[in-house]
């Protein structure tokens, strides 16, 4: 539950992606990229530039990094003093390792390069706003890196998180948050900047609210309000010019992850799976939305290309998906009455969860011996059944899952 916590609250400290939405007026003398706020939004300085944003965007979501790396390093050339380029860079390294969080090896492997770009952004941010202390590029992209740099303290930690990385973590959000207030103050009508501050609003709420004994230490956090965070969220998602995928990704996040609103979700996740199709990580929030709805046969194909896209080793597709997808598609069969299959599918489930080696039994081992044993009730194999069930009593208890171990010991399973 801690980490659960600590995941949720490195959210908090996530500014955006939208300085390279600036609106450039060019100074006497300078590369043409000096910028100050107009219309409540901005764009960079010429069209080739904006393209190459949006090209090396699309490439970034959809996953073809090498593609992404090559189209931002031709941005930070003919740019070399915006930070722009530097922090979308830093965006695909970021990128690399989102759908792999469970994989340490690949967590730790981009991580070095990730902070050394998120360094350069920091370090072009700071001149500009030496030259200028209100430079809204700068302070977007200071608090940007900032906010990604504290995420990455807390993604980074496996089972425990220490004071001093949580220091750490914690001090560096402070100052984005405070870098995003003064931003807002600076272009109070961006769409772009409603990201930082929808996150900042919802879990200015959610946090106190979940984990009321946390609230001394997160004191620096003024009030928030959960309906007005997502509401921020949801006009990002719909008007920001580039911050728009975040903001429905942090969205689509928080509709499934913590309110459980899988009927609001669903449409999101279509949208964005629609738009990126090569995201394993939009694709995964997808199949597990059509499953909470029970559009059982929409879910089913979905987690079986999933399977597909991970035995192909598509990028992005790692194999702590399969034990996943495997689990969902038994489930399905076991609400459908193809048990048979259903038992096969958990099974496989559970021995592709034990070959990651992972020390603990994870909720997939757990949740799929106890559905096992559900099948075996159903199948009439009662003996088989009550093997299951005691398994599960075995481990570490995930969602009441013991609790129901020993209820259907007592008398079988009926669907």
């Amino acid at each position: 539950m801690i980490k659960s916590f600590i995941v949720r609250f490195a959210l908090v400290c996530v500014c955006v992606l939208p300085a390279v939405t600036a609106r450039a007026q060019p100074a006497p003398g300078d590369d043409g990229m000096t910028t100050t706020p107009s219309n409540g939004g901005w764009v960079l300085l010429d069209g080739r530039a904006s393209t190459m944003v949006r090209n090396g965007t699309d490439a970034m979501y959809n996953l073809r990094y090498e593609e992404a790396d090559s189209i931002f390093n031709e941005l930070v050339r003919s740019y070399p003093e915006h930070p722009a380029g530097y922090f979308l860079l830093a965006l695909v390294d970021w990128w690399r390792i989102v759908p792999n969080t469970s994989v340490q090896t690949k967590v730790e492997r981009y991580t070095k390069s990730f902070n050394q770009r998120i360094d350069k952004v920091l370090e072009v941010s700071d001149r500009l706003l030496d030259r200028n202390p209100t430079d809204i590029v700068g302070l977007f992209f200071k608090g940007s890196a900032l906010g990604y740099r504290a995420r990455l303290v807390v993604l980074r930690n496996f089972g425990s998180v220490s004071l001093l990385d949580w220091a750490s973590a914690a001090s560096e959000g402070r100052e984005a948050y405070d870098i995003i207030l003064q931003c807002q103050r600076l272009a109070p009508s961006n769409s772009d900047i409603l990201l930082g501050s929808g996150l900042y609003n919802y879990f200015g709420a959610y946090i106190p609210e979940k984990y009321p004994a946390v609230q001394p230490v997160l004191g620096f956090l003024p009030p928030g309000d959960r309906k007005i965070g997502l509401s921020m969220l949801r006009i990002s998602g719909e008007r920001a010019v580039y911050a728009s995928t975040e903001a429905r990704y942090a969205l689509l996040d928080i509709l499934s992850n913590m309110e459980n609103d899988y009927n609001s979700a669903l449409p999101i996740a279509r949208a964005l799976h629609t738009q990126y199709p090569g995201n394993s990580v939009f694709y995964r929030f997808l199949a597990k939305a059509l499953y909470q709805t029970s559009n059982f046969v929409e879910a089913d194909s979905a987690f079986n290309d999933i399977l597909r896209r991970i035995k192909a080793r598509e990028p992005g597709y790692e194999l702590t998906l399969a034990r996943q997808g495997l689990y969902y598609l038994g489930d399905i069969r076991l609400r459908t009455g193809d048990l048979k299959t259903a038992v096969r599918l958990f099974q496989e489930a559970d021995q592709q969860s034990r070959r990651l080696g992972e020390d603990d039994e994870s909720s997939w081992v757990i949740l799929s011996n106890l559905k096992m044993g559900y099948a075996y009730d159903l199948m009439g194999r009662r003996d088989d059944a009550v093997r299951q069930y005691r398994k599960v009593l075995s481990m570490d208890d995930y969602n009441k899952s013991r609790e129901n171990a020993r209820k259907y010991l007592e008398q079988p399973y009926k669907k």
